[in-house]
Protein backbone atom coordinates (compact mmCIF):
# COMPACT_ATOMS: atom_id res chain seq x y z
CA UNK A 1 0.00 0.00 0.00
CA UNK A 2 1.18 3.01 -0.49
CA UNK A 3 0.56 7.06 -0.23
CA UNK A 4 -0.78 9.21 -3.16
CA UNK A 5 -1.60 12.82 -3.23
CA UNK A 6 -4.41 14.04 -5.24
CA UNK A 7 -4.27 18.01 -6.14
CA UNK A 8 -5.88 20.41 -8.87
CA UNK A 9 -3.59 22.04 -11.26
CA UNK A 10 -4.28 25.70 -9.62
CA UNK A 11 -1.20 23.55 -8.00
CA UNK A 12 0.85 24.56 -10.87
CA UNK A 13 2.10 20.93 -10.66
CA UNK A 14 2.30 19.53 -14.24
CA UNK A 15 0.80 16.68 -15.16
CA UNK A 16 3.52 14.15 -15.18
CA UNK A 17 5.49 15.92 -13.03
CA UNK A 18 5.68 13.72 -10.00
CA UNK A 19 5.44 10.17 -9.94
CA UNK A 20 2.58 10.04 -6.53
CA UNK A 21 0.81 13.31 -7.21
CA UNK A 22 -2.67 13.10 -9.71
CA UNK A 23 -3.70 16.36 -10.86
CA UNK A 24 -7.26 17.18 -11.67
CA UNK A 25 -7.72 19.93 -14.56
CA UNK A 26 -10.11 22.84 -13.34
CA UNK A 27 -12.63 23.46 -16.37
CA UNK A 28 -11.74 27.51 -17.13
CA UNK A 29 -14.62 29.08 -19.76
CA UNK A 30 -12.82 32.49 -21.71
CA UNK A 31 -15.53 33.97 -24.19
CA UNK A 32 -17.70 31.21 -23.77
CA UNK A 33 -15.25 28.16 -24.61
CA UNK A 34 -14.55 25.88 -22.03
CA UNK A 35 -11.24 24.51 -21.32
CA UNK A 36 -9.41 21.72 -19.49
CA UNK A 37 -6.71 23.85 -17.36
CA UNK A 38 -2.99 22.08 -18.59
CA UNK A 39 -4.73 19.69 -21.20
CA UNK A 40 -6.74 21.60 -23.93
CA UNK A 41 -4.84 25.02 -23.29
CA UNK A 42 -1.24 25.89 -22.02
CA UNK A 43 -0.22 28.89 -19.48
CA UNK A 44 0.88 31.04 -22.49
CA UNK A 45 -2.24 30.40 -24.20
CA UNK A 46 -4.45 31.18 -21.72
CA UNK A 47 -2.49 34.55 -21.00
CA UNK A 48 -2.75 35.13 -24.58
CA UNK A 49 -6.25 35.16 -24.55
CA UNK A 50 -6.68 36.59 -21.36
CA UNK A 51 -5.29 40.23 -22.76
CA UNK A 52 -7.36 39.86 -25.83
CA UNK A 53 -10.44 38.82 -24.34
CA UNK A 54 -13.42 41.49 -23.21
CA UNK A 55 -14.35 39.68 -20.49
CA UNK A 56 -12.99 38.06 -17.43
CA UNK A 57 -12.27 34.31 -17.41
CA UNK A 58 -14.18 31.85 -15.40
CA UNK A 59 -12.65 28.87 -13.37
CA UNK A 60 -15.20 26.30 -12.25
CA UNK A 61 -14.85 24.16 -9.46
CA UNK A 62 -14.11 20.17 -9.90
CA UNK A 63 -17.17 18.25 -9.81
CA UNK A 64 -17.33 15.41 -6.83
CA UNK A 65 -17.64 12.59 -9.86
CA UNK A 66 -14.38 13.37 -11.12
CA UNK A 67 -12.96 12.94 -7.63
CA UNK A 68 -14.98 9.98 -7.14
CA UNK A 69 -13.09 8.40 -10.60
CA UNK A 70 -9.70 8.98 -8.60
CA UNK A 71 -10.63 7.80 -5.63
CA UNK A 72 -12.10 4.48 -6.68
CA UNK A 73 -9.14 3.77 -9.08
CA UNK A 74 -6.99 4.21 -5.81
CA UNK A 75 -9.23 2.12 -3.78
CA UNK A 76 -8.86 -0.89 -6.47
CA UNK A 77 -5.07 -0.09 -6.31
CA UNK A 78 -5.24 -0.75 -2.69
CA UNK A 79 -3.82 2.46 -1.74
CA UNK A 80 -4.50 5.69 -0.13
CA UNK A 81 -4.53 9.33 -0.96
CA UNK A 82 -4.34 12.75 0.70
CA UNK A 83 -6.39 15.45 -1.18
CA UNK A 84 -4.25 18.88 -1.67
CA UNK A 85 -7.08 21.00 -3.54
CA UNK A 86 -7.34 25.18 -3.88
CA UNK A 87 -8.49 26.32 -0.58
CA UNK A 88 -12.08 26.26 0.05
CA UNK A 89 -12.03 29.81 0.39
CA UNK A 90 -11.56 30.81 -3.18
CA UNK A 91 -12.97 27.51 -4.42
CA UNK A 92 -15.93 25.14 -3.89
CA UNK A 93 -13.60 22.25 -5.05
CA UNK A 94 -12.89 21.27 -1.70
CA UNK A 95 -16.25 20.28 -0.46
CA UNK A 96 -16.92 18.18 -3.95
CA UNK A 97 -13.28 16.32 -2.94
CA UNK A 98 -14.78 16.21 0.95
CA UNK A 99 -18.12 15.06 -0.55
CA UNK A 100 -16.80 12.34 -2.52
CA UNK A 101 -14.53 11.19 0.01
CA UNK A 102 -17.68 10.37 2.49
CA UNK A 103 -17.56 7.07 1.39
CA UNK A 104 -14.17 6.26 0.99
CA UNK A 105 -12.27 5.99 4.60
CA UNK A 106 -8.81 5.32 2.74
CA UNK A 107 -8.97 9.45 1.27
CA UNK A 108 -8.24 12.85 3.66
CA UNK A 109 -9.13 16.09 2.55
CA UNK A 110 -7.37 19.17 3.29
CA UNK A 111 -8.46 22.64 3.39
CA UNK A 112 -4.87 23.67 2.36
CA UNK A 113 -5.81 27.27 2.44
CA UNK A 114 -3.54 27.74 -0.34
CA UNK A 115 -3.54 28.07 -4.39
CA UNK A 116 -0.72 28.66 -7.20
CA UNK A 117 2.82 28.25 -6.16
CA UNK A 118 1.88 28.28 -2.27
CA UNK A 119 -0.21 24.82 -2.82
CA UNK A 120 2.88 24.03 -5.02
CA UNK A 121 5.01 23.77 -1.96
CA UNK A 122 2.72 22.21 0.21
CA UNK A 123 2.35 19.68 -2.35
CA UNK A 124 6.20 19.01 -2.53
CA UNK A 125 6.08 19.09 1.42
CA UNK A 126 3.70 16.15 1.22
CA UNK A 127 5.71 14.22 -0.92
CA UNK A 128 8.59 14.95 1.57
CA UNK A 129 6.62 13.01 4.55
CA UNK A 130 5.36 10.31 2.53
CA UNK A 131 9.14 9.51 1.73
CA UNK A 132 9.82 9.42 5.19
CA UNK A 133 7.90 6.88 6.37
CA UNK A 134 5.00 8.74 7.86
CA UNK A 135 1.24 7.55 7.60
CA UNK A 136 -1.40 8.90 6.30
CA UNK A 137 -2.54 10.33 9.40
CA UNK A 138 0.65 11.92 10.57
CA UNK A 139 0.73 13.40 7.55
CA UNK A 140 -1.99 14.90 7.84
CA UNK A 141 -1.69 16.25 11.07
CA UNK A 142 1.45 17.61 10.46
CA UNK A 143 0.00 19.56 7.11
CA UNK A 144 -2.41 20.90 9.18
CA UNK A 145 0.07 22.95 11.52
CA UNK A 146 2.50 23.44 8.48
CA UNK A 147 0.01 25.20 6.08
CA UNK A 148 -0.50 27.93 8.36
CA UNK A 149 3.67 28.34 8.48
CA UNK A 150 3.14 29.36 4.26
CA UNK A 151 3.52 32.59 3.42
CA UNK A 152 2.98 34.36 0.31
CA UNK A 153 3.37 37.86 -0.97
CA UNK A 154 2.89 38.98 -4.48
CA UNK A 155 3.82 42.28 -6.18
CA UNK A 156 1.13 43.41 -8.85
CA UNK A 157 2.56 44.74 -12.40
CA UNK A 158 -1.05 46.15 -13.78
CA UNK A 159 -4.16 47.11 -11.85
CA UNK A 160 -6.64 46.57 -15.09
CA UNK A 161 -7.39 42.83 -13.81
CA UNK A 162 -8.30 43.75 -10.59
CA UNK A 163 -10.44 46.66 -12.25
CA UNK A 164 -12.06 43.74 -14.40
CA UNK A 165 -12.53 41.53 -11.57
CA UNK A 166 -14.60 44.28 -10.04
CA UNK A 167 -11.92 44.22 -7.08
CA UNK A 168 -11.35 47.97 -7.45
CA UNK A 169 -13.10 51.07 -9.05
CA UNK A 170 -12.00 51.78 -12.60
CA UNK A 171 -10.85 55.48 -11.57
CA UNK A 172 -8.69 53.56 -8.66
CA UNK A 173 -7.12 51.39 -11.39
CA UNK A 174 -6.59 54.41 -13.76
CA UNK A 175 -4.87 56.99 -10.80
CA UNK A 176 -2.74 53.76 -9.69
CA UNK A 177 -1.74 53.39 -13.22
CA UNK A 178 -0.46 56.62 -13.82
CA UNK A 179 1.86 57.29 -10.25
CA UNK A 180 2.89 53.48 -10.75
CA UNK A 181 1.38 52.01 -7.91
CA UNK A 182 2.06 48.34 -7.27
CA UNK A 183 -0.54 46.57 -4.81
CA UNK A 184 0.92 43.70 -2.81
CA UNK A 185 -0.93 41.25 -2.06
CA UNK A 186 -0.55 37.93 0.73
CA UNK A 187 -2.77 34.63 0.68
CA UNK A 188 -3.90 35.30 4.17
CA UNK A 189 -5.86 31.89 5.75
CA UNK A 190 -6.76 30.88 2.19
CA UNK A 191 -8.07 34.21 1.49
CA UNK A 192 -6.51 36.72 -1.28
CA UNK A 193 -6.30 39.71 0.62
CA UNK A 194 -4.18 43.44 -0.38
CA UNK A 195 -1.68 44.50 2.36
CA UNK A 196 0.21 47.66 1.19
CA UNK A 197 0.81 49.74 -2.00
CA UNK A 198 4.07 50.28 -3.27
CA UNK A 199 5.30 52.61 -5.80
CA UNK A 200 7.60 50.74 -8.64
CA UNK A 201 8.53 47.42 -8.03
CA UNK A 202 12.19 49.16 -5.59
CA UNK A 203 9.69 50.32 -3.54
CA UNK A 204 7.88 46.90 -3.50
CA UNK A 205 10.80 44.68 -3.16
CA UNK A 206 11.90 46.49 -0.25
CA UNK A 207 8.35 45.78 1.44
CA UNK A 208 8.34 42.00 0.63
CA UNK A 209 12.19 41.63 1.74
CA UNK A 210 10.62 43.45 5.16
CA UNK A 211 8.17 41.28 5.82
CA UNK A 212 10.21 37.96 4.95
CA UNK A 213 11.80 39.36 7.97
CA UNK A 214 9.07 39.38 10.22
CA UNK A 215 8.35 36.24 9.54
CA UNK A 216 11.23 35.44 11.10
CA UNK A 217 12.70 34.40 7.87
CA UNK A 218 12.64 31.44 5.07
CA UNK A 219 12.97 27.81 6.54
CA UNK A 220 15.53 26.96 3.78
CA UNK A 221 14.86 22.97 5.65
CA UNK A 222 11.11 22.70 3.63
CA UNK A 223 10.02 23.78 -0.04
CA UNK A 224 9.96 27.35 -1.65
CA UNK A 225 9.63 28.66 -4.54
CA UNK A 226 9.10 32.13 -6.53
CA UNK A 227 6.48 32.65 -9.07
CA UNK A 228 4.93 34.41 -11.80
CA UNK A 229 1.88 35.43 -14.18
CA UNK A 230 2.16 35.78 -17.73
CA UNK A 231 4.16 34.08 -20.64
CA UNK A 232 7.70 34.83 -19.70
CA UNK A 233 9.79 35.88 -15.79
CA UNK A 234 10.82 38.78 -16.87
CA UNK A 235 9.49 40.70 -13.89
CA UNK A 236 10.82 37.95 -11.08
CA UNK A 237 13.97 37.54 -12.56
CA UNK A 238 14.41 41.84 -12.38
CA UNK A 239 13.47 40.81 -9.35
CA UNK A 240 15.46 38.47 -8.03
CA UNK A 241 18.09 40.74 -9.47
CA UNK A 242 16.86 43.26 -7.26
CA UNK A 243 17.50 41.27 -4.26
CA UNK A 244 20.75 39.54 -4.84
CA UNK A 245 21.76 38.98 -1.31
CA UNK A 246 18.62 37.17 -0.61
CA UNK A 247 18.80 35.13 -3.55
CA UNK A 248 22.31 34.32 -2.15
CA UNK A 249 21.49 33.17 0.90
CA UNK A 250 19.59 30.14 -1.07
CA UNK A 251 21.12 26.84 -0.59
CA UNK A 252 19.62 25.49 -3.50
CA UNK A 253 18.23 25.58 -7.03
CA UNK A 254 15.12 28.19 -6.65
CA UNK A 255 11.63 26.88 -8.04
CA UNK A 256 10.15 28.80 -10.31
CA UNK A 257 6.35 28.70 -10.73
CA UNK A 258 4.20 30.15 -13.51
CA UNK A 259 1.02 30.98 -11.87
CA UNK A 260 -1.90 29.32 -14.07
CA UNK A 261 -5.41 30.51 -14.34
CA UNK A 262 -7.14 30.07 -10.81
CA UNK A 263 -5.29 32.92 -9.67
CA UNK A 264 -3.59 34.46 -12.73
CA UNK A 265 -7.11 35.70 -14.09
CA UNK A 266 -7.22 38.34 -11.20
CA UNK A 267 -3.78 39.31 -10.94
CA UNK A 268 -2.64 39.54 -14.69
CA UNK A 269 0.57 39.12 -16.29
CA UNK A 270 3.88 40.84 -14.81
CA UNK A 271 2.76 39.94 -10.99
CA UNK A 272 5.64 38.10 -9.18
CA UNK A 273 5.19 36.13 -5.81
CA UNK A 274 7.54 34.67 -3.24
CA UNK A 275 6.30 31.53 -1.25
CA UNK A 276 8.13 30.15 1.14
CA UNK A 277 7.73 27.99 4.93
CA UNK A 278 8.48 30.73 7.86
CA UNK A 279 10.95 30.01 10.57
CA UNK A 280 8.66 31.82 12.91
CA UNK A 281 4.47 32.11 13.13
CA UNK A 282 2.22 33.76 10.79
Amino acid sequence: MSIKIITDSSSEVREGEFDNVVVLPMLITIDGTEYYDGRDISKDEFYRLLETSDTMPVTSMIAPNRFEEVYEQIRKDGDEAIVLPISASLSSTFQSASLAAADYEEISVVDTLQATSALYILVKRCRELIAQGLSRAEIVEILDVEKHQIVTFGAIDTLKYLQKGGRISKSTAIVGGLIGIKPILALEEGKIVMVAKARGSKQSSVFLNKRIMEFGGIDFARPYAVGYTGSDPDNLIQYMKDNQNLVDSVPGEIKMVQTGSAVGTHLGPGAVLVTFFSKGEQ
